[in-house]
Order: C-alpha cells, then structure tokens, then sequence
C-alpha cells in the first residue's frame, strides 16, 4: 500500500499558503546543507548541471564508482504503474477553484479555430448524429453535407469497446501520425456525476479535466534526448525505489545510489525518482518548459474541431527548487490533458518530430452538392529530430515489452505485433474521488512505419476494478491492426 505523498510547489501555492510553503523548503534543508535551489541558486536549478547539484547535494559528482554501486538492477512492479498519486488537481476542479494560476493562453481554440463556411465543429453535434455511405463517414450541419476523415468500421469497434465495460467512464481516439486525420473517437460518459462526465454536454474527448499524470514523462524524455542525447540503454542511478520523491532521494547521492535502470526501462516502467534525476541532471527547468510549450500545451490547438486547452503548470524559473523540477520531470504538477492531444503528443514520435494539427472534415458541400471546402494536412510544429522521434519509439516499445502495459499487449491480437506497438501510461487517484482511478494510455502502431496511427486513451473506474486505459487500447490497437491488413486506412494525402 502505498502512503499518499505531500508536495510542496512554491509555484502552486495559491494566495495564503506562501508560509507553508516556504515552511516546508526551510525544513528541506535542516541538516542537510544543502541550499534552497531557487533563492541563491535558481539559476542552477533553471538549466542545471551535473556539478552544480552534485556540489549542492554534498554527493560525488560522479556516479560511476562501481565499488559503491551494485550491478544489480531495482525490483520493482512493472506490469502496472509503480504508484498511485494524488494530483495536486482534483478533477472536478480548474485551476482557479483550486487557487491556482491557469496558465493557459485560452481555455479553447476558438481563435485558432479553421476557416470554414460551415462554422468550428463541436464533437456533441457529430458523434450520434453522423452515418455512413459506400464507407464513408458523413454528417449534415447546417445547410452543409460534411465528409468527414472517420473510418466507419474503426468508429465502430471504439465505440463498441468502450460501451461493452461496465464501471467506468472513458474516451479514446485515433489519429492518423503523419496527417492529422482523426481516424476514430468514441467515449463513454458513465453515470452522472463522474468527473469524466462533464457539466455542460463537453465531451470527453475534447475535454482537458484529467491530469496528465505520468504522460509528462514523454516531455521529459524528449528533452533529454534533445538536450543531452541521452540514449536509451544509457544507465539512471537513484536510490528509494521508483514509486515516491522523499528523503531527498531526487538529489545524487554516491553512498545510496544503489539502484540503477536503463533510460528505456526507467520509461517502461515509469519510475518516478529516476525521471527527477533526468530532469534536475540531464535536462533542466527551462528546456522542460519549452518542450512542454512546444508539445502544445497551455496553447490552444489548431483544428476544425473544438477542443479543449490542454494546461501545465510549470514551476517559475526564479523561484523553482530542486524538488519541484523533479516532480515536474516525473509528472507530479498540476496539468490538464485531453484525449485528442494525448493522441497527439504520441503522433509527434510516429512523424518524425512533427506535430500536425488533427481535423475531422475532408470536404464540405453545399445544399446543390457542389464542394466549398477541402480539409487539408497542417503542420504545427517540427518540434524534434528523426533520431529522438527513433529514440523515443524505442522507450515506447519498453511500456509494451517489459513495462506498465505488458501484461495487457500479450493478449490475442497483439500478442505477435507487440513488437511493433509502443506506449506510454498514467495512473493517477483523484483526491476527492478517492475511490476512482485514472489511467491513461498513448501510444503508436506500427513503430518504424511512415504509415502509423496514434492513440489517446483514458479511462476512469473504481480503484479495485480491473479496467485500465491500457486494455481499451489494446482492443483499439487491434481492431486498427486487423483492418489495416485488409483495406487501406491510411490516407495517401501528402
């Protein structure tokens, strides 16, 4: 059983809890010697180094000294996330009723919406109201016929997964990697009043209420693959097992630095403290911030459809300390994710870097049937190079092989691709719903493949049921890949 973990984020910390909080850092640093890294030392802290927290935590600089360090690797839970946190976020709050700054530009991307004659598409006005023709998905709005980029049959099996589960509430959505086409995207609403059941008829899908909880950990190994090369079987050396940040286990410490994990591994199987040490040593708070930015968060997405603005609350780079740039790097802040962008952030690794804006219409008609509009493929950013979107693929296939979703990619249907399949996963425990977890799962299918499509899935179910975003993504992945090998779904646009 795992204890609940209390943070402290001096750049959480609403309106009269400064005290606290600056209670808490001067605690951190009794009898240790070591400063609170953002007075004297945010610069540190902004853009660290090896030395500079090495000198700060008193450890060795290096922590290469093998008669100190066992060989022997950590044990630890691999087949489902390694702990369940409390967000500092309950789900049924913003970050205003929480206190706390919203750091997004627009709370949606109505500015950013597409120029359409037939207006910005909400997803409520298209999911019960589309139907198919000569396999084709189409639906009326307005005095417009849409043709729209969904796959029928995909649209399909998403649905009717999610509507088979009982217990739960969920989403998922398929995204073409290399386009931006969303190929599928269905949702569960389960019983009223579940935080994944939003007031105001928003759908899941397109809405940012759960927290993005470990899939920040994808920002964090970009970063580092960005910044430093990091390679995938480069060693991460920490000490206090993977779950919690606590006894200054995210400093390095030669005389307890006695487990060590691959950075793949460490991705695989989501440990926490060795993702704290990679982004105090490796990346440091400002790259994080601009790759976080970069994966588009706080920004509102380009589309044809309504979504969300997906939000991170970074901490303040004069002002930031050690462990709060840990937690940041292990996906401990206060963030808001969507499905439709999960799915995005896991597009960029299959596109080489690229981040494409996703959209629903292929063209539109007016009421004599002559096209007035023609979607398109957009690109939003090259955010990264080819070899870390290679490197990152690699970290994805350990989720499946070895890590927090093996158990589930063995299954029929994937069992034989699964070499193919990378992911990542999040697992977070609401603290107002205590008894609900949230489990997200993004990933890629087929890896190395100029042809792949991106999922986003997230599910919320009692702690003690067995549902996990991970096996509705693995049925979503499956039925993608039984298709794919029969019809073409792929779009051959360029």
């Amino acid at each position: 059983m795992h204890r609940r973990q209390t943070k402290t984020r001096a750049f959480l910390v609403p309106n009269g809890r400064a005290f606290f909080a600056a209670r808490a850092r001067a605690l951190l640093s009794l009898g240790t010697g070591i400063l609170s890294v953002g007075l004297s030392g945010a610069a540190n802290v902004a853009e660290v180094s090896p030395q500079s927290l090495g000198s700060l935590s008193g450890a060795s600089n290096s922590l290469m000294d093998s008669a100190e360090i066992s060989e022997k690797p950590v044990e630890g839970e691999t087949l489902q996330e390694n702990v369940v946190q409390e967000g500092p976020l309950s789900l049924k709050q913003g970050f205003r009723e929480a206190g706390y700054p919203d750091p997004r530009e627009e709370a949606f991307n109505d500015s950013k919406a597409f120029k359409t004659p037939f207006g910005h598409v909400r997803w409520q006005d298209v999911a019960d109201r589309w139907y198919e023709k000569d396999k084709v998905a189409w639906v009326k709005m307005g005095a417009y016929t849409l043709r729209l980029t969904l796959n029928p049959e995909l649209q399909a099996s998403l649905k009717g997964i999610l509507q088979r589960q009982r217990n739960i509430a969920g989403a998922m959505v398929l995204i073409e990697s290399n386009t931006g086409r969303l190929l599928a995207m269905a949702e569960r609403r389960g019983e009223e009043g579940n935080p994944l059941n939003p007031s105001g008829g928003e759908p899941i899908v397109t809405s940012a209420r759960a927290p993005a909880a470990s899939l920040m950990k994808i920002v964090t190994a970009t970063a580092a693959i960005e910044k430093v090369s990091l390679r995938p079987d480069e060693e991460i050396f920490f000490s206090g097992g993977c779950g919690h940040l606590r006894g200054q286990n995210w400093l390095r410490d030669s005389a307890r630095d006695r487990q060590h994990l691959t950075f793949a591994r460490a991705f695989g199987v989501s440990c926490n403290t060795a993702f704290a040490r990679i982004a105090l040593y490796h990346t440091g708070l400002s790259t994080l911030r601009r790759f976080a930015a970069g994966y588009m968060f706080n920004k509102p997405i380009p589309s044809d459809v309504r979504i969300e603005t997906s939000a991170a609350l970074m901490p303040q780079l004069e002002a930031a300390t050690a462990l709060e740039v840990g937690e940041a790097g292990a996906g401990f802040g206060a963030s808001k994710l969507s499905p439709i962008h999960a799915a995005m952030i896991a597009a960029a690794a299959g596109n080489e870097g690229t981040l494409m804006a996703p959209y629903l219409v292929d063209a539109a008609f007016d009421a004599s049937g002559r096209q007035v509009y023609s979607g398109a493929p957009r690109k939003l950013e090259r955010l990264f190079s080819a070899q870390t979107a290679a490197s990152l693929q690699i970290l994805m296939r350990e989720t499946i092989l070895t890590g927090t979703s093996r158990k589930y990619f063995r299954r029929k249907g994937t069992r034989k691709d699964r070499f193919e399949i990378g992911g990542k996963t999040g697992t977070l425990s609401d603290p107002e719903e205590r008894s609900t977890l949230y489990t997200w799962f993004n990933g890629l299918a087929p890896l190395e493949s100029s042809e792949n499509v991106a999922i986003g899935a997230l599910v919320a179910s009692p702690k003690n049921w067995v549902v996990r975003a991970s096996e509705i993504a693995q049925q979503g992945l499956s039925d993608y890949l039984r298709l794919s090998r029969t019809e073409r779904i792929i779009s051959t646009a360029d």
